[in-house]
C-alpha cells in the first residue's frame, strides 16, 4: 500500500518523463523505499521504458559485478543476434565479459578500474537507445564495489542520456563500500528523496486492512508512536497483534508500550515458530542461501523431503513471508535479517560451508561458491584458499579488483605457511594497486619482510616502486628497485633488467642521484639492444634522457624506433616508458613520426579503453601541436588530457603536460583555469627532481606575464639549477637559460648574456635550427642597434626552414619591433605583417595582437585579420567539428575523446551556430572559408 506517498510519486514521474535522472530513496528499513521502487518501474513500463531492476545483498557484496549482471544480463541474454551485436557495438564491447562472462576471444583488459566501467557505460547508452531505459537498484549500499564504481560513472554522465536511475540506500548500514555509496549520492543532478513517516491516519488505515474494521484513534496513535510511522512496521505489528488476539481499541492501547521495533523483530520469528511444518528451517535455510536459494537446496539444507518443503513453503507464503509467486525471497529485508541473526555465529558459517560445498557439487561457478566462503570462518582449509584465488583470478579477468582483493584478503584469514602467504600477499597487493587502494603499499613491503624466494621479493619491490613513483616519490623506490636488481639478477634476468631500466630512469631525472647515473650509462646500452619487454624499456628511457643532454638526433631517434619496436612495446601492456621516447622524437622534431606514435597510442586507448594510454596520448599530442605551431589543436589535446588525468588520479602526468602546453597558457586568453594548475599543484616529493622542473618553468612564465618578475625569476632560476645537476643542455628541450636573460634586469646585462651565448653555443654544436632560432633570438632581443637586427635576422632565416611556425612568428614580430625602435619603420612592416599572418594562423592570440599594436605604431593601417573558419570555434569545438567533417558519429568521437555523447553534440551545435551552417555535410566546406 502506498498511502500518503503523493510527493514521492510526484518525483517518480518527474525522473520517468525526463532525461538523465538520477533519483535516490534514501531512508531506514521498512519506510517503503522498496515499495516505491517497484511503483517507479510500473510507472516507466507505462510510458513504454525498458525498466531492469537489480537488487544488493549483504551476502553477494563479493561477487565481481553481480548488481550489473542482474540488470544488463537478462536483457543481453533475450535480445536477438543483430541487437545484441548492435548493443555491444564500439566501446560497449569491453562490458561483454563483466555481463556475460568471459568467453574465448574476450578483449584485453588494459585497465580495468577504467575499461570495463567504460564500457558498461557505452553498453546502457546503446541500449537506451531502442527504447529509453530505467535502472532501478534496491539496497544500492549492498551492491559490490565494481557495480558502484559504475553506477558512479553512470551517474556522472547521465545529462541528455534517455536514461533514469533510481535506487534505495538504506540509511543505518554502511553496506560494503560507503565512501561509493557517497560518491552517488552527491552525484551532479541527484535528487534525494527521503520518503515521510506515516501520518495517524495512514497508520489507522494501514490497520483496518489488517484487521477488518477501523482502529480506534487512541490505538492507531499508539502504534504510529511506537512504530515511528514506519509502514513495515506497523504492518508487522499488526499482524503480531491480530495473532495475539487483541483487539485495536483504546482499552488495549496500554498493552503496546512495551513493544518495540526490535521487539517486533523476534515476534516475527516467533510468529514464524507457530506456523505448521518445517516452515522455520525452510526460511533459515533461505536466508542463508540468499540469492542462490531453490527449492531442492533449501530443502537438502533442512534435511527435509520434497513433500515437506513444499508444505513449509505454502505455510510461509500464508504467512506472507514470502511472496505469493513461490520466488525464494523475502517479502522484506528485514524478516530475512531477523531470521539470519537469529542463527548462532557457528551454526551460521558452518551453513554457508556446507552450502559452498553443494554448489561446488552441482558444478556452479566461483563467485556464488566464493561468495558464501567469504561468510564463513577460517578454518585452515587449503581447499578454501585455492577456491578463493581461483575466484581472485576470474575477477581479475572481469576486470573487478576490488572483488579479487576481497577473495584475497579472505584466502589470507584461513592461514598458511609463509611462502604461500606470500604469494598470496603478492596477488592482494597487485589486485589493491588496481583497485587504487592505499592498503596495497602496506601488503607489497610485507611480501619484501616474508618472502624467501628473491623473485618474489623482487617483484614485490618493483610493483611498490611503480605505486610510489606514480605518487610522487623518488627516494624509496630507488632503493627498492636496487634491492630488486639484487634479488633477480640471477634467477630473472628479464625481471632484473626491468628493474634496472626503472631505477636507471629514476636516478636520470633525480640531481641527487645523476652521478649513479653517469657511471650506468654505458653498461645499459648494450642490454637495451638485446630485444624483449625490459630492453624496449630501457631504449625509451635512453631516447628520452638522450635527447635532453643533447646526443646526436640520429641516436636518439634510434633508441626510440628500438623501444617502440614497431608497437609491440604497447603489446606489454605498460604504457609507462613510452612517452620517453616520444620526447625524444619530438625534441628531435620528428613530429610527424612521434604524432604517428601518439595516433596509435590514442587508437590502443579507445580499443581497449585504457584511461592511461588516452593521457598519454593526450598530453604528448599537445607538445606536438605546440610544436608545430597550432595552438588551438594543442589546447584542446591539452584540455581533454589534463580533465582526464584530474578525474582519474594520473596526477603525475600534470606537471608533464603543463609544460608541454606551455605556450597555449602563455598565448592564449582563455586558458586561465589551465593555468590555475601550476600554481595550486602540490608538488611533494617532485620538487627537487625534473617533474618540478616543469612546474617551476611554468610558473616563471606565468608570473612574469603578470608581473611578478622576482618570483619568476626565482621559479626560472630553479629551473635552471635542476637542467644544470642533470646536465640538460639541449635547448631544444628546454631553453631556460633565454628565458631568465630576457627577464633579468638591464644591470643584470652580463649574466643575461652569458646565459643566452652558452645556450646558442649549446645549440649549435648540436645543430637542431629551433633551438639555435630560440636563442638567436633572445640575444637580438638583448643587444642594441644593428647588432640586435643582425642576430633577429639570423634567427628569422634559421626558423624559417624549420617546423617551429610559432618560434619563427616570434621572430619575425621581434625584429620589426626592433626596426621601428631604431627608426626603420617602413622596414618593420614588412616582418611585423608576415609575423601578424603566422601568429593568427598558429593560433597566438596574445603575439598576434603584439604585432597589430606594433604595426600601427610604425604608421601601418592593418587589415582586420583573416583566419579561416575554424578558428571562429574553441579548440574543443574544432576538434570535434574535424572528427565530424571526417564522416565519425557523434558515438564515435565521444568513445575517442573518453566523454559523453552530449558533450560531442552540443560542440557541433556551437560550431554550426558559429560557422552559419546547420548539417554535418557543409562542415568541410565552412572549415575551409576564411572569416573575418
Amino acid at each position: 500500500m502506498l498511502i500518503e506517498r503523493d510527493r514521492e510519486l510526484g518525483e517518480i514521474d518527474r525522473a520517468a518523463a525526463g532525461e538523465g535522472a538520477l533519483q535516490l530513496f534514501e531512508g531506514p528499513a521498512g519506510i517503503g523505499k522498496t515499495a516505491l521502487l517497484e511503483e517507479a518501474g510500473a510507472r516507466a513500463g507505462r510510458i513504454g521504458m525498458r525498466v531492469v531492476t537489480a537488487r544488493g545483498g549483504e551476502l553477494e557484496t563479493g561477487f565481481p559485478y553481480g548488481v550489473v549482471r542482474q540488470l544488463l544480463e537478462p536483457a543481453l541474454r533475450s535480445a536477438e543476434g543483430p541487437l545484441c551485436e548492435r548493443w555491444l557495438a564500439g566501446a560497449a564491447r569491453l562490458a561483454a565479459p563483466a555481463v556475460l562472462g568471459l568467453e574465448p576471444g574476450s578483449p584485453v583488459v588494459a585497465d580495468p578500474s577504467f575499461a570495463v566501467v567504460h564500457g558498461l557505460y557505452w553498453l546502457v547508452c546503446n541500449i537506451a537507445a531502442e527504447p529509453p531505459l530505467a535502472l532501478l537498484v534496491d539496497d544500492v549500499h549492498w551492491s559490490d564495489a565494481p557495480s558502484l564504481r559504475f553506477l558512479i560513472y553512470l551517474a556522472r554522465r547521465l545529462e541528455g542520456l534517455p536514461v533514469a536511475l533510481l535506487a534505495s540506500i538504506r540509511t543505518g548500514e554502511d553496506g560494503a563500500a560507503p565512501g561509493f555509496v557517497g560518491e552517488l549520492v552527491s552525484s551532479p543532478g541527484a535528487r534525494l528523496v527521503v520518503p515521510a513517516a506515516l501520518s495517524d491516519a495512514a497508520v489507522a488505515a494501514m490497520l483496518a486492512t489488517v484487521f477488518g474494521c477501523s482502529p480506534e484513534d487512541g490505538f492507531a496513535r499508539a502504534c504510529r508512536e511506537l512504530m515511528g510511522g514506519n509502514p513495515f512496521l506497523v504492518r508487522e505489528l499488526a499482524a503480531v497483534l491480530l495473532a495475539d488476539g487483541i483487539e485495536p481499541t483504546a482499552e488495549q492501547t496500554p498493552r503496546l508500550r512495551s513493544t518495540s521495533p526490535r521487539a517486533i523483530a523476534r515476534a516475527t520469528l516467533g510468529r514464524l515458530g507457530r506456523l505448521s511444518g518445517h516452515a522455520v528451517e525452510v526460511a533459515q535455510a533461505v536466508a542463508v542461501l540468499g540469492a542462490d536459494a531453490t527449492l531442492p537446496r533449501a530443502g537438502g539444507l533442512a534435511g527435509l523431503t520434497e513433500r515437506q518443503t513444499l508444505a513449509a513453503l505454502d505455510a510461509l507464503i500464508a504467512a506472507d513471508v514470502v511472496p505469493a509467486s513461490g520466488r525464494l525471497e523475502f517479502a522484506h529485508p528485514i524478516v530475512r535479517t531477523a531470521i539470519y541473526e537469529d542463527l548462532a555465529p557457528g551454526e551460521r558459517s558452518a551453513t554457508h560451508r556446507r552450502i559452498a560445498e553443494l554448489l561446488a557439487a552441482e558444478g556452479a561457478e566461483l563467485d556464488p561458491i566464493a561468495g558464501h566462503l567469504l561468510l564463513s570462518h577460517p578454518t585452515g582449509s587449503p581447499e578454501t584458499i585455492a577456491t578463493l584465488r581461483g575466484a581472485a583470478v576470474h575477477a581479475m579477468e572481469l576486470g573487478a579488483p576490488d572483488s579479487a582483493a576481497t577473495y584475497l584478503t579472505r584466502a589470507l584469514e584461513e592461514g598458511c605457511e609463509r611462502g604461500p602467504r606470500a604469494t598470496l600477499l603478492l596477488e592482494l597487493a597487485r589486485a589493491e594497486k588496481l583497485a587504487r587502494q592505499s592498503a596495497a603499499i602496506e601488503h607489497f613491503e610485507e611480501v619484501r619482510r616474508i618472502a624467501e624466494d628473491p623473485v618474489t621479493r623482487a617483484t614485490a619491490a618493483i610493483e611498490l616502486a611503480e605505486v610510489l613513483l606514480f605518487s610522487g616519490d623518488w627516494q624509496e623506490p630507488i632503493a627498492l628497485l636496487d634491492s630488486a636488481v639484487t634479488d633477480a639478477r640471477e634467477r630473472d634476468p628479464e625481471l632484473a633488467l626491468r628493474a634496472d631500466a626503472m631505477r636507471t630512469t629514476a636516478i636520470g631525472y633525480d640531481p641527487q642521484l645523476v652521478g649513479d647515473f653517469e657511471r650506468r650509462l654505458l653498461a645499459l646500452r648494450e642490454p637495451a639492444a638485446n630485444g624483449g619487454a625490459a630492453a624496449r624499456s630501457l631504449s625509451l628511457m635512453l631516447a628520452g634522457i638522450g635527447a635532453h643532454r643533447g646526443e646526436r638526433a640520429d641516436r636518439v631517434c634510434s633508441h626510440a624506433e628500438r623501444g617502440w619496436d614497431g608497437g609491440r612495446y604497447l603489446s606489454d601492456d605498460n604504457v609507462v616508458m613510452l612517452p620517453q621516447g616520444i620526447v625524444g622524437l619530438t625534441v628531435c622534431d620528428e613530429l610527424d613520426r612521434a604524432a604517428q606514435i601518439v595516433d596509435a597510442v590514442r587508437d590502443s586507448a579507445r580499443v581497449r579503453g585504457s584511461v592511461l594510454e588516452f593521457v598519454v596520448a593526450s598530453t604528448n599530442g599537445a607538445w606536438i601541436e605546440t610544436r608545430r605551431g597550432s595552438l588551438a589543436a594543442a589546447e584542446a589535446e591539452l584540455r581533454s588530457g589534463c580533465e582526464r588525468a584530474l578525474e582519474f588520479g594520473v596526477l603525475l602526468a600534470i606537471p608533464t603536460a603543463l609544460w608541454y602546453g606551455l605556450e597555449v597558457l602563455l598565448e592564449r586568453p582563455d586558458t586561465a583555469d589551465l593555468a590555475t594548475l601550476a600554481e595550486t599543484i602540490e608538488l611533494g616529493p617532485m620538487a627537487e627532481v625534473f617533474s618540478g622542473a616543469f612546474v617551476y618553468g611554468a610558473r616563471a612564465l606565468l608570473r612574469f606575464r603578470r608581473g611578478e618578475r622576482a618570483a619568476a625569476i626565482e621559479d626560472l632560476r630553479r629551473m635552471g639549477a635542476i637542467c644544470r645537476a642533470l646536465s640538460f643542455v639541449n635547448p631544444n628541450a628546454i631553453a631556460w637559460r633565454s628565458l631568465l636573460a630576457l627577464m633579468l634586469a638591464p644591470d643584470e646585462r652580463e649574466e643575461a648574456l652569458g646565459l643566452v651565448s652558452s645556450e646558442l653555443a649549446d645549440a649549435r654544436q648540436i645543430g637542431q635550427p629551433r633551438g639555435i632560432g630560440v636563442a638567436l633570438r633572445a640575444l637580438g632581443t638583448l643587444e642594441q642597434g644593428d647588432s640586435g637586427r643582425s642576430y633577429l635576422e639570423q634567427a628569422v632565416t634559421v626558423l624559417a626552414s624549420s617546423p617551429a611556425r610559432l618560434e619563427h612568428a616570434r621572430a619575425l614580430v621581434e625584429l620589426g619591433a626592433h626596426l621601428r625602435r631604431i627608426g626603420h619603420r617602413a622596414d618593420a612592416r614588412g616582418p611585423l605583417r608576415v609575423g601578424l599572418d603566422l601568429a593568427a594562423r598558429c593560433g597566438a592570440i596574445r603575439l598576434a595582437e603584439r604585432a597589430r599594436t606594433e604595426l600601427i605604431a610604425t604608421g601601418a593601417r592593418p587589415r582586420r585579420v583573416h583566419t579561416s573558419g575554424r578558428d571562429a570555434l574553441t579548440p574543443s569545438e574544432l576538434r570535434v567539428a574535424q572528427m565530424a567533417a571526417e564522416g565519425r558519429t557523434s558515438r564515435e568521437i565521444a568513445q575517442a575523446l573518453f566523454v559523453t555523447t552530449r558533450t560531442i553534440d552540443v560542440h557541433l551545435q556551437h560550431a554550426y551556430s558559429k560557422l552559419n551552417i546547420n548539417s554535418r555535410k557543409q562542415l568541410s566546406g565552412a572549415l575551409a572559408r576564411d572569416v573575418p
